[in-house]
């Protein structure tokens, strides 16, 4: 079982006896998968489905497409673009059509509007076990500690002030939260840091940002982490740019079509569009 093969000998059956627990309890749960490059194709196949959605009982799925942070992270286990636009193509084909409630930590960007880090509204921070704070589960760089922001009879909401994080806003509003719908960029690739790393890394270094374990910091001095994560934007972009501009940007406008004849002007348009965002 590819379980298994990635959490270790044996964990497969320990999650089918929590599975029966929890149903024999009553409890609702769900499922958490991680794609990678290697398994992707079978995370949403029929088989999958039918058995964690019918059979299990799982009421709603978590993908998690591999981020390479943390111990022994390896860039080579991300999803190709190709993998990444197959993932979206099935996921909603498998909402739509079985009924089944899924989320994907990057490719639902679409159903959210986008990033939700640094304490968007809507959005979250990430406090770990030892009070650091930082935008994201996936940008492992804090720039406060939640027990020296009491310590200084400070409160949760004085986070909102921090530099690091209003940038990381600042740059959400511009790409694409509270945009109108011709003005919003590319949402199925919203992520700062796996889709922009020449916007964070900067940013962490100008805010002195401190990594929150050995290996984000060995990654934020590590040239082939900053080239690889570079590297890998281009041609996602040029796979998910096109579908964006096609079946969103240019999708939206052929539906806004008709409205935009009944109103008569594009001023009239621009504030039907900015009331809907």
């Amino acid at each position: 079982m590819s379980t298994n093969d990635r959490r270790g000998e044996g964990v497969f059956g320990k999650v089918m006896t929590a599975f029966s627990n929890l149903r024999a309890a009553g409890v609702l749960f769900g499922l958490s998968m991680t794609a990678t490059r290697h398994n992707c194709g079978e995370l949403l196949s029929d088989e999958v489905v039918k058995f964690y959605s019918e059979e299990q009982g799982a009421m709603y799925g978590w993908i998690f497409q591999y981020m390479p942070i943390g111990k022994g992270y390896d860039l080579s286990l991300m999803v190709t673009p190709e993998q990444r636009l197959g993932l979206q193509r099935r996921m909603w084909k498998v909402i739509e059509e079985k009924k089944v409630f899924l989320m994907d930590f990057w490719n639902s960007g679409t159903a959210c509007h986008g990033c939700l880090a640094g304490g968007r509204q809507g959005g979250y921070f990430y406090i770990n076990w030892n009070g650091d704070i930082s935008p994201c589960v996936f940008v492992p760089y804090a720039a406060a500690n939640i027990q020296q922001i009491y310590e200084q009879d400070e409160t949760i909401m004085d986070l909102m002030e921090i530099d690091f994080f209003k940038e990381i806003r600042n740059r959400q509003h511009n790409y694409g939260y509270k945009t109108k719908p011709v003005e919003t960029k590319n949402l199925i690739m919203p992520c700062v840091h796996r889709d922009r790393i020449d916007f964070l890394f900067p940013l962490i270094k100008e805010h002195n940002a401190t990594p929150i374990n050995h290996e984000a910091a060995r990654a934020l001095e590590d040239p082939g982490y900053f080239d690889g994560l570079h590297s890998y934007d281009k041609p996602c972009a040029e796979v998910l740019g096109p579908v964006w501009q096609e079946e969103y940007i240019n999708g939206a406008l052929k539906r806004e079509a008709p409205l935009r004849l009944r109103l008569g002007s594009q001023s009239q348009l621009d504030d039907v569009g900015a009331n809907e965002s």
